[in-house]
């Protein structure tokens, strides 16, 4: 048995060694899938003026820690990386250049310090009274919102080249596979491994009974995070076999059957469903109708809070249909729909910057709310600005690939991201969990969208070209265009104004690449 605290304080040097003979972006995966998925729940440091040190800040810091000296030049991984994806690989900055991330980042900074100011009294609950937030939490909470996005920070600065990003769908593909068998093997004996391995039990026995078995816990604080996040790996895996032909596409095709057999077997309805939806859109649409697909997703999930109180979403109709897989699951149902709907008219007392933490917004006269959805405890706590904020910075550039995607030549890689955002998004609707795996696979997409297009001989950042049309010539060869992402080579100062681009294809092009773009669209 390993005792919790030595497991956390020798993360760091796992990660060291880890990336001594690897990449940046390996270590940077590694420590923070790895961290997430196999440290001990429920144990941490509790350090004065910093936030306590536990298995989301240890890996968070410890990758942090590894980019600052691979960036200062003495790091050897940091040489590696660039090479193998050229000098423009690595976004400029630790922070996001674009306008729109700095804007939802300084959102939560100001947000942080107003729920603060703006929660200064005392509430007399049901059995205890709550004395009125601190200016000292103000920057406890300013600490937690850093530590909570350095995933991101990172993914956007070192993972948004499509080889990065292939690399981090790899890792979620490997450690899916190891956590499905870890699954497969608490269904069958019972969720007993971090009591074994830690001597510590991250939830309540009785929530994972279902039926004649068991619903797998593995290292987890609860056995739905393990679900959506094997469905998180089915449909990366998934993605990853739409990406490469032959060999590794079988390869691919075999975990991914295994995947969703631990999928299966690990007792989550919602989990499941949404891998059956994501993963038929994700092998056999057409790369344009799947941005599409991921953005209309996204946006119903990010206005589920506005919609929430309309007839629009049937909310008898769901717990029917639930009713008729089993009445346990329509109860919990039930049950959650009415919090939620408590907790919101609680939150809209205070709709801009919430009550703050400590259980504030939990209160509801005489009874103590139990919250479930992430958008509700968010909403409660820090209101729109946080709510905005967070949920912004993880799934806005789902919706933006929808229009960057053809001038910025996005690939597959990056659509594929977008999808097991998208099943994030859906999942907390109902669930809460915004986990680092997620921050990282946001801020790859963020970095991306900076990167605009990369040509592939240099693989080198360029400029956004001005928009240019081109007339069909009956005679002579027409401007050639790459094969993965359709783009004209011209020059900027010989090309008309016109906010259209009008795209041609060479009169010449082998039948194998006409192909191989038919099948890309």
């Amino acid at each position: 048995m390993i005792p919790p605290i030595a497991a956390l304080l020798s993360w760091p040097a796992i990660v060291y060694v880890f990336s001594r003979t690897r990449t940046v972006a390996a270590a940077i995966t590694f420590s923070i899938l790895g961290g997430y998925l196999f440290l001990p729940e429920q144990s941490s440091i509790d350090l004065p003026a910093l936030y306590e040190l536990n298995k989301i800040s240890i890996p968070a810091y410890t990758a942090l820690i590894l980019c600052v000296f691979a960036v200062s030049g003495t790091g050897q991984p940091g040489a590696i990386h660039q090479a193998q994806m050229g000098a423009n690989a690595w976004r400029a900055g630790w922070f996001p250049q674009a306008t729109l991330p700095r804007a939802l980042l300084m959102m939560l900074v100001v947000g942080a310090v107003m729920t603060v100011v703006t929660n200064r009294d005392t509430i007399i609950g049901v059995d205890e009274v709550l004395p009125g937030l601190r200016l000292y939490d103000a920057g406890s909470s300013i600490l937690v919102a850093f530590v909570t996005i350095i995933p991101l920070l990172l993914g956007r600065k070192f993972l948004a080249h499509p080889e990065g990003q292939r690399l981090v769908l790899h890792g979620f593909c490997i450690a899916g596979t190891i956590y499905g068998l870890l699954a497969l093997f608490e269904v069958r004996m019972s969720p007993q491994l971090s009591n074994w391995t830690y001597g510590v039990s991250s939830s309540l026995w009785l929530q994972h009974v279902r039926g004649d078995g068991y619903r797998p816990l593995v290292f987890l604080s609860h056995g739905l995070r393990v679900s959506i996040f094997l469905a998180a790996a089915l449909i990366t895996t998934v993605g990853l076999a739409r990406l490469y032909v032959g060999k590794p596409r079988i390869g691919f095709m075999a975990v991914s059957t295994f995947l969703f057999l631990a999928l299966v077997l690990s007792k989550s309805l919602g989990a499941l469903m949404i891998a059956l939806v994501l993963c038929p859109i994700m092998l056999f649409m057409p790369r344009r109708l799947l941005f599409f697909a991921m953005a209309g997703i996204v946006s119903v999930a990010l206005l589920y809070p506005v919609l929430r109180g309309t007839a629009i979403i049937p909310l008898d109709g769901l717990v029917n249909f639930a009713n008729s897989i089993s009445e346990e699951r329509a109860h919990s149902l039930s049950y959650r729909f009415y919090f939620e709907g408590q907790l919101l008219e609680r939150a809209q007392e205070r709709p801009f910057f919430g009550w703050g933490g400590w259980g504030r917004n939990l209160y509801l006269g005489s009874e103590v709310a139990v919250p479930d959805g992430a958008w509700i405890i968010i909403l409660g706590q820090n209101g729109w600005t946080g709510f905005i904020g967070r949920f912004g910075l993880m799934f806005f550039p789902v919706v933006i690939l929808l229009w960057r995607w053809r001038r910025d030549g996005i690939g597959m890689e990056s659509a594929v991201i977008a999808a097991a955002l998208t099943a994030a998004a859906v999942d907390l609707i109902p669930n809460s969990g915004l986990t680092p795996d997620k921050w990282l696979l946001a801020g790859s997409l963020w970095g991306r969208l900076e990167m605009g297009r990369i040509t592939e001989s240099a693989n080198e950042e360029v400029p956004d070209p001005p928009p240019v049309r081109f007339q069909y010539r009956r005679r002579g060869p027409a401007p050639s265009l790459d094969t993965e992402t359709p783009s004209v080579t011209t020059s900027a100062s010989a090309a008309p104004s016109n906010r259209y681009t009008r795209q041609i294809r060479r009169i010449d092009t082998p039948p194998s690449q006409a192909r191989t773009r038919k099948q890309d669209r």
